[in-house]
């Protein structure tokens, strides 16, 4: 294997490679999407309404603590079925005894007159003193379940109801100043700022009690309910600089008046530069640095699990009181910054208000999909740069230097416009050239040029030789084209575009002579040279026709030349536009069949030659519809991609035929139906005519596959495996036009094949005087190679007669039937 072969197996590699690449890439952002969804989908709605229970709030729905409270309550309620109402007492709010009265008599009378509950959920101290205190009144036997309760006291009051169970508030102060310690070793005042509440005065308790563990530090004790605004406002101003502020439970002051959590944080961090902790939630993101509180959301969904056990049968005596639940840690990433602080002494789970969105936040969910597209992009550009120095080897190396990159774009500029293996424009580039540049004013021709029969100088010749003959014609062809000032464009495999300005062909003039005699001009190859032809289709501008739709004309034009022989020039014209218009009728036609049940099959006979006896039937399609024939729409569903239709559906009549024949006890011969070589691409076929097989219990040795010569020849993985798959169904394969354009019998010995069908152009130039001993040579080869072998269009006794002394094993030919109905062929006999 030489240098440049080894180029293209690592392009072939790498464009592979890539490809995977982007499907993995296309999972990670399908499955990056999919997530996206579900995370903004609405929450469901909730089941079927079975309890209904009363949540007594302490305070009012804009405390703090509410909006965690509630969304922990309808995260476990809601979808257990449990509908629940909530009452909030407003304890702040309550100036004497005769408050306490009010709302006694308020929830009084909605516990008689309007609801009934089977159990009721407490939140936060003061309530839970309101149904303790009044618990046989307006609660007698009801299930409780509390949560939020700073007081220890008013815990083991209420653990001794057997009606009782529930949560404490741990403050996570003890937590919250160790952390704040060790962020701030160097700041040695603490100051307490607390109020004179019940929560207030259990916190300043509690920090009173912890800074004996800080015996080098001073405590400074900032009482709110002592102080008015102006007062406080001082002496957070006051503060020293090397002090921590600890904002517990401070929301009054000196007059009674109640302030809301955001406006005292508010007025806390106006006034002061000092650190602030706090170990309560609330005021995240707003000023204050951090610290380390009780999950409230959790504790109220554990409440709600522990609600939803006690409805449904669980004894309360038997469940357990929680005293620790879940805290979590909450930092601002922006006031860490501030003060320069060490975020490896934060817990690992620690959350950051105010943090800066990086790279990965806004990226992170695509950044897998957009790391395997940059990959694959690589992998795609490293091909094309293997393939340009493949193609370029023989020429020079490429020459390294420090402008790579601009070199790099400028190869990519060239692969997008130019064709990298033949050095000329490639077909979008021209396409687009002529649909953006011309009007139709302009005066010009388009021409489409097709090799004759290239296929088989890849054949014949090798691959490499082949390429060599395409790169010597696109010199040759370049050369003309430049020297008379036209475009050239590579239009596909062994096609060319030329685009000729300010001229309208006709199939005689100087242009059009010039490409034919430079094509048809010698090849040299050593010591040997090659003749070859093209056939070219041209399409004139005519003030009317866009450029986009000249090139089709040409390509249509260049198609018929093929048609007409091969080896010469057809202009577009209007009996050609009619022709695409029948051919868009027969479309059509198809396509009605397809969809009306359009189509059967004609059997033409075959026949033993020793017993002149019916062997078996080649099953031809027919369409239904008048007038028109085989020659007609099968052209036509090839070009379409139609033609695996009209495979399933005739395998599906042949075989439909098969188990008709056998209902009705006709003596059963192999039928064989044709296969195309475009019904490779039709992958399921195999499971489809296995599936028919098994649903009409016919065997499979009565169906049989005709398939063209080249189709064996052309040895694709694809229609090795899928030969493999027909034999191992016991189905016969035949090759059909045997002789039609190959020379070579060597593949014979090699090729799975059954049955060998002499096509009758064979028949008719080699089975005359003189000539028939090739036709003899022919069958007795095949005999060697274990093959049948049957004639085709065998049209005359005398060759029936010089056919069965060669030992030709079948005839088919209309000298004993044409194609006839199933209903004639199942009883024809030979008279």
């Amino acid at each position: 294997m030489n240098k440049r072969h080894y180029f293209v197996f690592f392009r072939n590699n790498l464009i592979g490679l890539s490809i995977i690449l982007f499907l993995c890439a296309f999972i990670f952002l399908v499955k990056s999407i999919n997530t996206s969804k579900n995370n903004n989908l609405e929450p469901q709605a909730p089941v079927e309404v079975r309890h209904r229970v009363l949540f007594l709030s302490s305070y009012n729905p804009f405390y703090f603590t509410n909006g965690a409270q509630i969304r922990g309550l309808e995260k476990s309620l809601y979808p257990k079925g449990i509908e629940y109402d909530v009452v909030y007492m407003d304890r702040d709010s309550f100036l004497s005894i005769n408050d306490v009265y009010a709302f006694h008599d308020y929830l009084k009378n909605k516990l008689q007159n309007h609801s009934k509950y089977e159990a009721l959920l407490v939140g936060d101290d003061a309530a839970l003193k309101f149904v303790l205190d009044y618990q046989d009144e307006l609660f007698p036997k009801m299930p409780v379940v509390f949560f939020s309760i700073n007081s220890m006291e008013l815990v083991e009051q209420a653990l001794q109801s057997p009606y009782m169970i529930g949560f404490y508030e741990n403050g996570y102060l003890n937590e919250t100043m160790k952390l704040a310690v060790k962020l701030f070793p160097n700041r040695k005042k603490l100051v307490a700022l607390h109020d004179q509440s019940d929560v207030g005065k259990n916190d300043f308790e509690t920090f009173k009690e912890l800074c004996k563990e800080y015996k080098d530090y001073a405590l400074i004790d900032v009482d709110t309910s002592v102080l008015t605004q102006g007062n406080l406002i001082f002496l957070l101003e006051s503060l020293p600089n090397d002090s921590m502020l600890f904002y517990m439970t401070c929301y009054t002051d000196k007059s009674g008046k109640v302030y809301s959590m955001l406006s005292r944080t508010n007025t806390i961090v106006q006034h002061t530069d000092v650190p602030i902790f706090r170990n309560y939630i609330g005021g995240e993101g707003k000023g204050i640095l951090g610290g380390i509180y009780m999950d409230f959301e959790e504790q109220c969904f554990m409440a709600g699990n522990v609600l939803y056990k006690i409805l449904n049968g669980a004894e309360i005596t038997k469940l357990p009181f929680i005293e620790q639940t879940p805290s979590r840690c909450d930092f601002d990433y922006s006031l860490m910054k501030k003060y320069n602080l060490d975020f490896s002494l934060l817990p690992s789970d620690t959350i950051f208000y105010n943090q800066p969105d990086t790279f990965l936040h806004y990226y992170g969910k695509i950044l897998p999909s957009a790391v395997l597209i940059v990959l694959a992009l690589v992998f795609l550009v490293l091909s094309s740069h293997l393939g340009s120095r493949s193609s370029k080897l023989m020429l020079r190396d490429l020459q390294l230097s420090h402008d790579n990159l601009e070199k790099y774009q400028e190869q990519l500029l060239y692969q997008a416009e130019y064709d990298e293996f033949l050095d000329i424009l490639n077909r979008r580039t021209i396409t687009d050239t002529l649909r953006n540049t011309l009007t139709e004013k302009d005066s010009y021709s388009v021409l489409i040029i097709d090799i004759d029969g290239f296929k088989s100088l890849n054949e014949n010749y090798g691959h490499s030789m082949a390429d060599s003959i395409l790169q010597y014609l696109t010199a040759l062809l370049k050369g003309i084209s430049e020297e008379n000032g036209w475009k050239i464009a590579r239009f596909g495999g062994d096609e060319y575009l030329i685009f000729i300005p300010n001229e309208v062909l006709t199939a005689e003039c100087e242009s059009v002579k010039k490409i034919l005699d430079g094509i048809r001009s010698p090849i040299p190859l050593g010591d040997e040279s090659l003749g070859i032809t093209a056939s070219i289709g041209a399409s004139c501008s005519d003030g009317v026709t866009l450029p986009e739709q000249h090139i089709i004309n040409a390509e249509s034009a260049m198609y018929e030349a093929k048609e007409r022989g091969k080896n010469g020039i057809v202009i577009y014209d209007e009996q050609m536009k009619k022709k695409v218009r029948e051919e868009a009728v027969i479309k059509e036609k198809l396509q009605h069949a397809f969809d009306n049940d359009g189509f059967f099959m004609l059997y033409q006979p075959q026949i033993d030659t020793k017993t002149k006896k019916v062997s078996g039937y080649e099953a031809l399609v027919r369409m239904k519809e008048p007038g028109i024939y085989p020659g007609q729409f099968i052209p036509v569903a090839e070009r379409s991609g139609w033609i695996w239709r009209i495979g399933r559906i005739t395998t599906e009549l042949v075989i439909k035929q098969l188990a008709l024949w056998r209902d009705e006890g006709k003596e059963l011969h192999p039928v064989s139906v044709n296969y195309s070589s475009n019904q490779l691409n039709d992958y399921g076929y195999v499971d489809f005519l296995e599936e028919l097989l098994k649903k009409y219990d016919v065997p499979a040795h009565y169906l049989e596959i005709e398939i063209t010569e080249g189709v064996f020849l052309e040895k694709s993985t694809l229609a090795d495996e899928i030969f493999k798959r027909f034999k191992v169904l016991g189905i016969r394969l035949l090759m059909d036009d045997f002789g039609t354009g190959y020379s070579s019998l060597g593949y014979l010995t090699y090729i799975p094949v059954d049955v060998i069908k002499l096509d009758k152009s064979l028949v008719d130039t080699y089975l005359v005087d003189g000539k028939d001993s090739f036709i003899k040579n022919i069958i007795h080869l095949m005999h060697d190679l274990d093959k049948d072998m049957i004639i085709e269009g065998v049209e005359e006794e005398w060759q029936y007669n010089r056919l069965l002394e060669f030992g030709a094993d079948k005839i088919q030919g209309y000298y004993f039937s044409k194609p006839i109905p199933a209903n004639e062929a199942i009883v024809f006999e030979v008279k």
